[in-house]
């Protein structure tokens, strides 16, 4: 069913309203992790160091439940562009119980972070101090997964804005609690990084049950009747929600999973460059919330259009959004390239006796950050348009191995073999980014040629 084509500059227009908000309420969630790395190096570089390889231990099983998570998005949009309440309500409640379910399995891995860290050959002593920051960060796994679900069905109705609040709300809280618990401050006893992961903690919680009301009390979410009868369990749609969500897990894993395993190889040079790359890491994915904004908000209008079986509004929505991602991440590469200094002063103190050492280091890392950034948010929003069509397995194993192959390998080829150190490493992600984007580039726009021309739209 084609409708009349919306104009390419409406939808510019309507696209930007959606990602506008997204990409505040997406700064706000990264701005939370960012207040933790601050606060982890307000403490001193070797705490920020064993808070960046905590964090890096229990990343992929968070991505990977984020991922599954996020294929109730372009279901619920689905349902809304198809006027089925059914489906809407269906997807919406078996993505909250596999989060929770996710976060229940996943949450006691992290007690055995230190150990793991020391056989992947770290530093015992960093291991040990990051592990009361994992356990701590074990009791808040099943809330941050359930808020990506929550978030998700606010965003899949095109009304992001109470999600944003919630998340801006989140992330004060989020500063204050680290506060109070790192330094100690009135009943709170110093914590140190437990103190960080307790904060945390807690505002998910708080975030979680914010959510819930208002979800269980606004219109036109209750319409739907989202929380009746949540012990029942939709076999069918969990299946449909695990085969179209454990691909993007798994792609999500794969570039995080990058990062991470960079990370790892950039510790073996020592602290100074540990701590290097958990700054030019953070910086990295603050930027990287404005691709991904724009990319959820293609995820949804194409989810729409895919629903509505709208093949011309669908394939322009799809352009529309990828140049905009063009245009946002280009800008984002001058900010880099312009005031990188700036930035990676903000996460150091200069009183630090290794401020000089890990300034040096992070330097060329931020300027190869600033060089990836059109690359990252390209392959971001090429993957987001064909998970809007449910098109998620061959870009998984296209992500894979352009992340791991091009990426890894060969960083750690450049940093080991060649002797260019952590430098070396980190550029093999300039490589991986770059070989991802193109390839998922050309599906997208094969993709939406097929759909054009009255091929099937939804491929699960």
């Amino acid at each position: 069913m084609d409708s009349t084509a919306i104009s390419w500059r409406e939808h510019i227009r309507q696209n930007m309203r959606l990602a506008g908000p997204l990409m505040i309420g997406q700064l706000a969630t990264i701005g939370i992790w960012t207040s933790d790395t601050i606060a982890m190096g307000s403490i001193d570089s070797s705490s920020l160091a064993a808070g960046a390889l905590a964090s890096r231990y229990y990343q992929p099983f968070f991505f990977l439940a984020l991922g599954i998570s996020l294929a109730v998005g372009p279901l619920v949009a689905q349902g809304i562009g198809a006027g089925d309440k059914r489906q809407v309500r269906r997807a919406f409640r078996q993505g909250m119980v596999i989060a929770v379910a996710l976060g229940l399995v996943t949450a006691p891995l992290l007690l055995f972070g230190e150990q793991v860290l020391v056989l992947l050959g770290q530093d015992p002593e960093l291991a040990a101090t990051g592990q009361p920051f994992l356990l701590w960060s074990s009791f808040g796994l099943p809330f941050m997964f359930l808020s990506v679900v929550l978030r998700q069905f606010l965003i899949s109705h095109q009304r992001p804005m109470p999600q944003v609040i919630a998340l801006i709300i989140a992330l004060a809280a989020n500063v204050a609690l680290n506060e109070a618990f790192v330094s100690g401050i009135g009943p709170f006893p110093a914590m140190g990084l437990a103190g960080i992961a307790l904060a945390t903690t807690i505002v998910y919680v708080l975030l979680c049950a914010g959510l819930i009301a208002y979800i269980a009390m606004t219109q036109p979410f209750r319409d739907s009747k989202p929380f009746q009868r949540l012990w029942v369990m939709d076999w069918a749609v969990t299946a449909r929600l695990l085969s179209i969500g454990v691909p993007i897990g798994l792609t999500i894993v794969a570039e995080a999973g990058m990062f991470i395993a960079v990370t790892f190889l950039i510790g073996l040079f020592g602290t100074a460059a540990l701590a290097a790359a958990a700054i030019a890491n953070q910086i990295a994915a603050v930027t990287f919330m404005i691709p991904i904004a724009i990319a959820q908000a293609s995820t949804v209008r194409v989810g729409n259009f895919a629903g509505a079986a709208d093949r011309a509004n669908l394939s322009r929505s799809a352009g529309a959004t990828f140049w905009i991602g063009v245009v946002a991440t280009a800008a984002t590469m001058v900010i880099l390239l312009i005031w990188p200094e700036f930035l990676i002063g903000l996460f150091l103190t200069g009183e630090d006796a290794m401020f000089a050492e890990v300034m040096a280091l992070a330097l060329p890392m931020l300027l190869l950050t600033a060089l990836f950034q059109i690359p990252d948010g390209v392959q971001a929003i090429a993957m987001s348009i064909l998970r809007g069509v449910n098109d998620t397995r061959i870009p998984a194993i296209v992500a894979i191995c352009s992340f791991w192959i091009s990426g890894v390998a060969v960083g750690a080829l450049a940093g080991f073999l060649f002797g260019l150190g952590p430098t070396g490493v980190w550029g093999g992600l300039l490589l991986g980014l770059s070989v991802a984007s193109l390839i998922l580039t050309l599906r997208m726009q094969r993709a939406m040629r097929r759909i054009r021309d009255g091929g099937r739209i939804l491929l699960a």
